[in-house]
């Protein structure tokens, strides 16, 4: 295997969240911190695409934590904190994703070239977690006086804003309302963050003609998290293959641009038009090219 071909399989791998593949291809010789062609470094996407099992091992074979993407300057803490959670399929995931990060040095006061730090974007998508953590590993400038930067992690505003605060001791208000949670125990079970579980038996109840507020239906779900049989289900039970979001993506477009080529090739199997456009002139063509989603694209 070639150091082009393995850097394609590295990918595959970190956007199907899949660690042991992952570790043994870097130990066979894959870099932790070669950029792909989208000029994103493997632990950039596996924050973005939110695979918490990959993180830990791109950190145990030397990814830098601080490398900076040169378009945007986004670091793998931007953008965990920037579109992470939605990527993630639990909540507990993405707190320890970002703890990883931050014990590895990642810096919450870096900014990207937009003026955004890591704390500024999760203060914007209220990642709450991310923030204790953040105050935890290097306590957030809180301001002065009245004019609190964020207000619920001081002790006095707490107590003051609520009154059943005020039997407690300093100590117990900040260990059950400021302090992070603890590290989730190895081999606990992941609670989910979304109300839908997204499973095989979700799959057969679903309807698949149901959008969301972005005009996702169940289909663009499945496509986006790399669900191979809920999509397989969804389909048989007739869910529309090209049905279009608000911004005009297809399923086929969400799984191109998720780097989710499995699902891409069944979609493509049951008659999905690549050559389907979104309100912004682009196809999964497109997508797939943008993402480095290489097995995809070379199908289309």
């Amino acid at each position: 295997m070639n150091e082009a071909t393995i850097q394609e399989e590295l990918f595959a791998a970190i956007c199907h969240n899949e660690a042991d593949v992952v570790d043994k291809l870097l130990v066979a010789g894959a870099d932790a911190n070669k950029r792909f062609r989208n000029q994103l470094t493997p632990l950039m996407v596996a924050a973005r695409a939110g695979a918490h099992t990959v993180i830990p091992v791109l950190l145990a074979h030397g990814a830098y934590v601080n490398a900076s993407y040169g378009l945007w300057g986004r670091s793998a803490f931007h953008w965990l904190c920037r579109q992470g959670l939605t990527s993630h399929y639990h909540v507990e995931a993405h707190t320890e994703s970002a703890r990883a990060l931050l014990a590895a040095g990642a810096d919450a006061y870096m900014t990207d070239d937009s003026g955004d730090t890591p704390l500024i974007l999760a203060l914007r998508h209220r990642q709450k977690n991310v923030i204790k953590l953040i105050h935890a590993y290097s306590p957030i400038p809180n301001g002065t006086g009245d004019k609190l930067l964020i207000p619920w992690l001081d002790v006095a505003y707490l107590r003051k804003s609520n009154p059943y605060l005020r039997r407690y001791t300093d100590e117990e208000i900040h260990a059950y309302c400021i302090a992070p949670p603890e590290p989730r125990r190895p081999g606990a079970t992941l609670r989910r963050s979304h109300p839908l579980p997204f499973d095989t038996a979700w799959a057969t109840k679903a309807d698949v003609y149901t959008r969301n507020k972005k005009g996702f239906t169940a289909l663009h779900h499945a496509a986006a998290l790399g669900l191979y049989e809920v999509a397989a289900i969804l389909i048989d039970r007739g869910a529309p293959i090209d049905a279009t979001s608000r911004s005009g993506a297809t399923p086929l477009m969400v799984a191109a641009r998720s780097g989710r080529w499995k699902v891409g090739h069944l979609l493509l199997a049951h008659g999905a038009d690549p050559l389907k456009q979104d309100i912004n002139k682009r196809n999964a063509y497109d997508f797939a090219r943008r993402a480095n989603n290489r097995k995809l694209f070379g199908m289309i």
